[in-house]
This record gives structure tokens, C-alpha cells and sequence, in this order.
């Protein structure tokens, strides 16, 4: 919609180490030089500021040598976090907002179906698992069904059954995929929105009145949610993120590799 506007230095989601910070006393006393961090990534969450997000709208990313981020938006790499795993921190803040927006209507041992199994519905059935829920994961690509059939219910490739989950976790962007959620959701079901780009669709809305859906969206992670995904990483599986890392410069090449893995990491 134009909101997004070149020039623009690209990259999302981050690590690195600090080599210099600002004259303010606050964050020369919170960090020193050497340090290894992550950075947020939605930088505005006030209606009244223009909208910043990291390497997208209106701020300069992370594929780069350097990056200058404001200090209330930096979280220190806990001890034994790698910074190659620390770059997950901002998909999982990502996930453990949403997970919270929902969280009034999930009850315990709720059956909740995940759509997508990239890195953003990787770790919600991962977080939802460890929390108890019964999870079932839906996506055309076998590869990423693998790397969660220890850790789901059940993985499936043709999405089916819908009616069968109170909760459905909405994360290809694909807008024939939502048509079909919002056609064949239960009554009452709680659909969480995480994907992009949708577009527009055609849908009569009375469904979700008449039969009482409730749709959430969410977007980013903030302070809090940044801190308790550090702690957590060490505890889910972040393997099948870290299996290939390039140079910056083979940018080009990433672009052709990337829907092979689960996630690429560029390194500057």
C-alpha cells in the first residue's frame, strides 16, 4: 500500500555485538562494548509516531556491518546463547505475543490447529506443545512436517477438519487459506491471523457474527516478549533454523536457496 519506501537497508531479525554506545548515562551504564545482543523490531507501537520496523518501514536493517539501534530497544544474549540462535529471539517474541492475545480463550489441553510450518508456525506448535495443548500442523511441504513430528500431535499436509479445533493459528499469508479457515471453523472458534500478506477476499462476515468467531491479529513482539524468548530458545528445538548460514555478499544466493530450509542466516 506504499507504507514501505526505498531507499531502504533490509534485515529483520538480528544478533550482534556492541562496539559503541551513546552518551547517555542510562545505557552506558546497562551496556558495555563487546557485548553480544538482539534488537527489536517494531520500534513504534504508539498510534501518534510514524510507523518504524526494522529494515522494512522507515529504519535501516540489519544486512549491514553496522546497525544503530535506540537502547531501550536492546536485550542482552543470556550466557550460553550463541548469537546465531539469538537471531530466533524476534520470530518467537513474535509468536509468544500472539500466544498472549489469545491466551483468555485457551483453555488447558485445547485443540489447536496450526496452519504453516515455517518459522513462525514452527514455534507456535512448538510453544503451544510445551504448554500442554494438543496441536495439529498443516502444510504442503513434507521437509518442514519433519522437523515437528516429535513435537505435535499430528502433522498433515492437506488441511482438513477443521471444525475439529477450538483454536486455529492462521501462518501462510495465504489468502485462499484464511477463506477456508473462516468457511470451516466451528462455532465459537478462536483464529489467530500471523501472516502477510493476505490481500483482499471476498467473505460474508455474517458467519462470524451469526456462529460467533472471534478473530485476533497480532504483530511483532515487545520488551517483555523479547526477554522471555531468550530465556526459552535453549529449550526448543533451533536446529533446523541454523542449517545453513551465508555470507551477506551471497545475498542473491540465499533469495534461490530459501525456500529449501526452514530459515538462512546471513551473516555481514
Amino acid at each position: 500500500d506504499g507504507l514501505a519506501k526505498y531507499p531502504i537497508v533490509p534485515g529483520h531479525e538480528f544478533s550482534g555485538t556492541i562496539v559503541q554506545i551513546g552518551a547517555s548515562a542510562k545505557y552506558q551504564e546497562r551496556f558495555k562494548v563487546g557485548e553480544k545482543v538482539v534488537g527489536e523490531c517494531v520500534l513504534s507501537r504508539n498510534d501518534n509516531s510514524p510507523r518504524q520496523e526494522v529494515g522494512v518501514i522507515n529504519y535501516n536493517g540489519a544486512y549491514s556491518k553496522f546497525i544503530v539501534m535506540p537502547g531501550d530497544y536492546v536485550h542482552k544474549i543470556p550466557e550460553g546463547l550463541d548469537l546465531k540462535t539469538a537471531c530466533l529471539a524476534e520470530p518467537l517474541a513474535v509468536v509468544l505475543r500472539a500466544i498472549k492475545r489469545i491466551s483468555p480463550r485457551l483453555n488447558s489441553q485445547e485443540k489447536v490447529a496450526v496452519i504453516g510450518a515455517g518459522p513462525i508456525g514452527n514455534l507456535c506448535a512448538q510453544v503451544l506443545t510445551n504448554s500442554g495443548h494438543q496441536v495439529s500442523v498443516f502444510d504442503k511441504n513434507q521437509a518442514r512436517l519433519a522437523f515437528l513430528k516429535d513435537r505435535a500431535e499430528a502433522v498433515n499436509q492437506e488441511i482438513k477438519n477443521l471444525q475439529d479445533f477450538n483454536v486455529i493459528v492462521e501462518a501462510t499469508g495465504q489468502a485462499f487459506v484464511l477463506k477456508q479457515i473462516l468457511t470451516e471453523s466451528k462455532v465459537n472458534a478462536t483464529l489467530l491471523l500471523l501472516g502477510f500478506p493476505y490481500g483482499n477476499i471476498n467473505y460474508n462476515f455474517e458467519d462470524i457474527v451469526g456462529r460467533e468467531k472471534v478473530i485476533i491479529g497480532s504483530v511483532g513482539g515487545g520488551p517483555y516478549e523479547f526477554e522471555e524468548a531468550l530465556q526459552l530458545l535453549p529449550k526448543l528445538e533451533t536446529a533446523p533454523f541454523l542449517q545453513q548460514v551465508l555470507p551477506l555478499e551471497e545475498f542473491q544466493k540465499a533469495w534461490r536457496l530459501h525456500h529449501s530450509y526452514l530459515k538462512i542466516i546471513l551473516k555481514p
